[in-house]
């Protein structure tokens, strides 16, 4: 069963639902995604001075050389909250809202470079707090973002001359690691183990700050290989736990993205089932569901659900160390119509972050119902 997919039917919607936009069907540009990019969004060219929440984006079309740039908020009411998706609540509608109201700052550059602009973004990536730059936006490309990876971004724009109007809020542990020769896998875990998120940690990694030949990362690149040494480096930490001792399920839903989590008895392994109900976004006219699995040996090749597989993981390994356990974890994402616009795979992290916050009472039904996704005849009895 391992990389195996359940497709209902071979047309080219089910095909997208296993693209989700990275053009295995052949296509120049995602007939989906570009309804979305057509969005106009007001910003006029000039002199600019407002606030990164902080963020920044580093794009992947055209590498080594890639446009490079910052998040600039338009409204400066709370900008961090404009970055935040772990504090974020409601719709598609919501989120889109939220996003939309940066602005993606351009410069063409290579992924080696190291000169003064760069070293701004950085300093303004790594500080825990907004900060206000002054900027000048030289050309306005009104085609937002929307990648299955990526959260949603605003309009585009080129610029120059970018320059911090505020001093930046750095931690020492950052400066250490982002001055000191450290491999980029050890630092990810060392930054991780002393408290900063998944989503802070991607950003420092995209803008070049960590390893020890510094270079840029397309932000897209940098989410998944964020998720994926932290998984990696976790499955190590739980190998030895005992079991845990009894089935436990979880479950949570948000922005039409319901989560199932059932962990039982046994040595670790990692089941994930993507279910994309018919008029969601990446399969409006047929359900479609796939699937992949690991064990506590290092997964090799990507997986076949792309960067959400990841994303899943983190999360649920997180929780068997906190518990000081392992167990065979069985994940279920149902991805409902009203999921009609993709936001990235923060979703699921959170989603299944949250999930695991809310236990729930399983029963041999239950237990049916979430194997039989699987297409695994058990009881709880057999664990």
């Amino acid at each position: 069963m391992h990389n195996a997919f359940y497709l209902n039917n071979l047309s080219l919607n089910v095909l997208c639902a296993k693209c989700k936009g990275r053009l295995f069907c052949g296509r120049l540009k995602c007939p989906l995604l570009e309804k979305f990019r057509l969005k106009k969004i007001r910003v006029e060219a000039g002199e600019i001075e407002k606030p990164t929440p902080p963020s920044v984006f580093v794009g992947r079309i055209g590498y080594p050389k890639v446009f490079v740039g910052p998040l600039i908020a338009l409204k400066d009411n709370n900008p961090e909250f404009l970055d935040s998706p772990w504090l974020w609540e409601g719709s598609v509608d919501d989120i889109i809202g939220i996003r939309m109201s940066l602005i993606r700052g351009m410069k063409l550059l290579d992924v080696r470079s190291s000169d003064r602009l760069i070293e701004t973004l950085q300093e303004a990536t790594a500080s825990v707090r907004h900060v206000d730059l002054e900027s000048k936006i030289e050309k306005v490309i009104e085609k937002p973002i929307f990648d299955d990876v990526l959260q949603p971004m605003g309009a585009s724009a080129k610029i120059e001359d970018v320059k911090l109007v505020d001093n930046p809020k750095i931690p020492k542990k950052v400066e250490k690691v982002w001055s000191d020769e450290i491999k980029a896998v050890k630092a990810v875990k060392m930054l991780f183990d002393s408290g900063f998120s998944t989503y802070y940690i991607q950003k420092l990694f995209s803008i070049g700050m960590l390893g020890v030949e510094k270079r840029l990362v397309p932000t897209r690149w940098s989410i998944t290989a964020v998720h994926d040494i932290l998984g990696e480096s976790l499955k190590k930490e739980i190998a030895d736990f005992d079991s845990v001792s009894e089935a436990m399920f979880f479950s949570y839903e948000h922005f039409g993205n319901r989560f199932e989590v059932l962990i039982l008895p046994g040595r670790y392994s990692f089941n994930l089932v993507e279910v994309w109900r018919k008029r969601s976004f990446w399969s409006p006219d047929s359900t479609w569901i796939g699937y992949d699995s690991e064990t506590i040996l290092r997964k090799r090749k990507y997986s076949v659900l792309g960067g959400g597989y990841y994303a899943a993981r983190l999360p649920v390994l997180e929780f068997l160390r906190k518990m000081k356990k392992q167990g065979r974890v069985f994940v279920v994402r149902e991805i409902k119509p009203e999921y009609f616009a993709p936001l990235g795979v923060w979703v699921v992290e959170e989603g299944v972050r949250r999930a695991l916050r809310n236990r729930r009472k399983v029963d041999e039904k239950k237990i049916r119902e979430i194997l039989g996704m699987f297409r695994i005849q058990a009881t709880l009895s057999d664990f």
